[in-house]
């Protein structure tokens, strides 16, 4: 991370603290069926085991995954993953195969599913300090999104590159194809929509239906898909029109749409922070969330 990234960080992550603390000392009682109320100790909007908890756990377990599928590379790529009619390539690679495709679409399944069925039961009125918390936790999903998009189009396509310009690949879902096209490009796709759903039914005033469908989640989210889809044309290019791998193959210039498309993702700080000024300004004028829906509505 660079100096100018982690000053922004640190600016931001006060802004936050600021609000919240603002909020804590301030916020007034609210009106029945607003959900708010008193967090256990540690476990406040901006605390490390409360707010934040989701932008330090999920980043950690996203880079594992990375880590443990490139150490694992490592003992059998050479080994196991040049022939793919082996034996040994179908032990070692095609159940990585079939069981990260299976595995990320149980929890893709799970997860929306459950942002979709808790959404429907959420209090539609939410306390001031509870909005911060969301706001957090949203942050860290972002930031989750923002892991798996430079895993998925960085981390692994360097590394996918070199492989294929030393072995000369005889199939499709090769060893370095597997971890990037068929394990992280279908999280990108989960993580991207996942966001939106939390969003969407966790943050009212900032993505609920009265506000239409973003723009910045329109453009994030078509990223996650055209990175995607993508992949079918690059294995027509290969297999179709010259095996050798240039990073400047014409069939690969839709992968630079999908990075000015993944710009949108800068859109969700720059929205949920002025809903963060907005909750100030209402703390400090001593108006309650439901004072301002009454006043919306």
């Amino acid at each position: 991370m660079s100096y100018a990234h982690a000053d922004h960080f640190s600016t931001v992550r006060g802004k936050v603290v600021t609000v919240a603390r603002a909020v804590q000392q301030i916020q007034p009682s609210e009106d029945t069926g607003t959900q708010g109320g008193e967090q256990r100790p540690g476990r406040g909007p901006i605390d490390w085991l409360g707010g934040w908890r989701t932008g330090l756990v999920a980043p950690l377990l996203l880079l594992a995954l990375a880590i443990g599928l490139r150490i694992y590379q490592q003992f059998f790529a050479w080994s196991s993953g040049l022939d793919s009619s082996s034996h040994a390539f179908t032990l070692h690679w095609r159940t990585v195969l079939i069981g990260g495709l299976l595995g990320v679409g149980a929890f893709t399944l799970v997860w929306w599913g459950w942002l979709v069925r808790t959404g429907k039961t959420i209090a539609r009125r939410i306390a001031h300090d509870e909005e911060v918390r969301r706001i957090a936790v949203f942050w860290g999903l972002v930031g989750a999104t923002s892991v798996t998009l430079y895993i998925e189009a960085s981390f692994f396509p360097n590394q996918d590159g070199a492989w294929h310009q030393t072995a000369v690949r005889d199939t499709a879902f090769t060893p370095s194809h597997i971890p990037m096209f068929y394990v992280f490009f279908p999280l990108g796709i989960t993580m991207t929509i996942g966001t939106y759903l939390y969003g969407r039914t966790r943050l009212p005033h900032i993505y609920g239906a009265a506000k239409g469908f973003p723009w910045s989640f329109a453009l994030l989210i078509a990223a996650s898909v055209t990175e995607m889809g993508q992949v079918a044309m690059n294995e027509w290019g290969h297999s179709l029109w010259f095996p050798e791998e240039f990073f400047a193959a014409p069939f690969h210039w839709p992968f630079v749409f999908y990075g000015w498309l993944a710009a949108g993702i800068f859109a969700l700080w720059a929205e949920t922070l002025i809903r963060l000024l907005g909750i100030e300004g209402e703390v400090a004028a001593g108006k309650t969330s439901g004072d301002v829906d009454e006043a919306a509505a």
